[in-house]
């Protein structure tokens, strides 16, 4: 596998990677004293949540997503699986649900510490029917209260979001602010609010200038192995000055990249569009499959999945903080219609120049892998667009087959230079 960039640069024009876990052990370790400083533990979907507002009281959240993922990057899935299953959970269950009920079962001990237990549990139904039976197995284990969300699909094709479905979302975090103040004695401070709203929209800003720089020629970052990393804070620091100030630096780090003319792999041969969520079990061995080619991604559908990356002209409005939260709580990316997400990728092999697509597909979450063959038809068949589908699981290592995986690449990989080569001949 060659290395991102020569030695000497790769340290000078990495940095960010390094900030954003130096970010990421921070949270963990407020969340790991949150007993000892009496801060209220609030769980809660990356999709569709509504950081904003709690934050306004002071609620540190905490995302079984982003600490299964972690676990399952540190190699420490399989225990939590397998806990998961001897009391009685599916093999076809959610790898993110089994691992994230079994991390608090009898304070288990994880790869990456103990998991604090939630004093509440934020619902935003939105994605699938799982997120339901996942928050009541938490109400099951903790007594901790449930505050829901429903969060109805975008339906448009032009990714409009009808001002009766903003008003309906709005109407239930106005209703569920006077839970808030029971449960955490506080009262609610609109100016606080609308300030953390601004801060957010400024990340949000600036992290969209860093995705698309991927539409640069060569692109000086992965659009979705890079994007791993840099787009946690968008997540679990949203809403304050640091994370407004890790994504100056990222932008500027990625904008140094450009004018040296450095990126993620020794050159940049092929463009690739990535459809889905990574494998975190074997990230890097992943990683290789495509970086061995000197394949960049230069756009991916995964940094959509927390909102506001390419929702058109929305943004978030410090003035009116309740409906902009809940417009960019409808825009989560597994709340478009499938129309709207082929839509999606068809332009991104457009506008960013890609010279084909990669959906992986994973076993655990239907609703991100849903109509994922469809997509792959319509790609190839009615754009012709080289696509290639590959089939693993997020955080379950037994769905991964390093040899079967390569097999696969390999060749999709000989099929582009065939196709690249009579191009440039003709």
């Amino acid at each position: 596998m060659p290395e991102l960039v020569a030695e000497p640069m790769r340290k000078e024009l990495d940095k960010a990677k390094r900030m954003q876990g130096d970010m990421l052990l921070s949270y963990f370790d407020a969340l790991s004293k949150s007993g000892v400083t009496g801060t209220k533990i609030g769980y809660s979907f990356v999709m569709a949540n509504p950081i904003e507002l709690l934050a306004t009281f002071d609620i540190l959240p905490l995302f079984p997503e982003i600490t299964s993922l972690n676990i399952s990057y540190r190699g420490g899935a399989p225990p939590l699986i397998a806990q998961a299953e001897e009391v009685g959970y599916s093999t076809d269950a959610c790898g993110y649900v089994k691992m994230g009920v079994a991390s608090i079962m009898d304070k288990t001990k994880t790869s990456i510490g103990y998991i604090p237990k939630p004093d509440i549990l934020f619902l935003s139904y939105s994605g699938c029917q799982i997120y339901i039976h996942w928050w009541e197995q938490y109400h099951y284990q903790t007594g901790a209260p449930i505050f829901t969300i429903d969060v109805p699909y975008l339906r448009d094709y032009d990714r409009h979001v009808p001002k009766h479905d903003i008003e309906y979302v709005a109407g239930q975090l106005e209703e569920m602010i006077p839970k808030l103040e029971a449960a955490t004695g506080k009262r609610f401070n609109e100016d606080k609010l609308k300030e953390i709203v601004r801060l957010s929209g400024k990340a949000w800003d600036l992290w969209k200038e860093c995705v698309e720089m991927g539409k640069l020629k060569p692109t000086p970052f992965d659009a979705y192995f890079e994007s791993i990393y840099y787009m946690a804070p968008i997540t679990f620091a949203r809403g304050s000055q640091k994370c407004v100030d890790f994504y100056k630096f990222l932008l500027d780090e990625l904008k140094l990249r450009a004018e040296r003319g450095i990126g993620p792999t020794e050159r940049e041969d092929y463009r690739l569009v990535f459809e889905g969520v990574p494998n975190y079990p074997f990230f890097k061995k992943f990683w290789g499959l495509f970086s061995h080619y000197n394949a960049r991604c230069v756009a991916s559908t995964y940094p959509k999945v927390a909102g506001l990356v390419d929702t058109g002209s929305f943004r978030l409005n410090p003035e009116k903080p309740i409906e902009s939260i809940a417009e960019y709580m409808i825009h989560a990316y597994c709340n478009w219609n499938m129309p709207v997400r082929t839509h999606l990728i068809e332009r991104y092999v457009k506008d960013y120049r890609a010279d084909a697509v990669v959906i992986h597909s994973i076993k655990s979450c239907r609703s991100f892998s849903m109509g994922q063959g469809d997509i792959r038809e319509y790609l190839a068949k009615e754009l012709d667009v080289p696509t290639l589908l590959v089939e693993s699981d997020h955080v379950d290592p037994r769905y991964y087959s390093e040899a079967q995986m390569k097999n696969r690449i390999d060749a999709f990989f000989e099929t582009l230079a065939l196709r690249k080569n009579r191009s440039q001949i003709n």
